[in-house]
């Protein structure tokens, strides 16, 4: 499965999500201030890389914004994890 066991995967993704739970926190930290108040428009925290808050287009709901940013995390992490591992051979 793309290259490496079930054990990898599930370990990747777990990371992947706790890494998104972590930018998540951050963009709320980051946020708050902003959204806070009677007139303010609400903003739903989905995490970096991409931020509903400063996205400008079309409305996409929070859901796919999240599953999108856990997959990058994903990625880069893989990405990552391969890259080390070869130059620790």
């Amino acid at each position: 499965m793309l290259g490496f066991s079930w054990k990898r995967f599930l370990i990747t993704l777990g990371v992947s999500v706790v890494v998104w739970v972590i930018t998540a926190l951050i963009q709320a930290y980051a946020t708050f201030s902003k959204y806070l108040g009677t007139f303010s428009s609400g903003c739903q925290v989905t995490g970096y890389p991409i931020d509903v808050c400063t996205l400008k287009g079309p409305d996409i709901p929070a859901i796919i914004i999240i599953l999108i940013n856990i997959f990058f995390w994903f990625w880069v992490l893989h990405l990552a994890w391969n890259f080390f591992g070869k130059r620790g051979k």
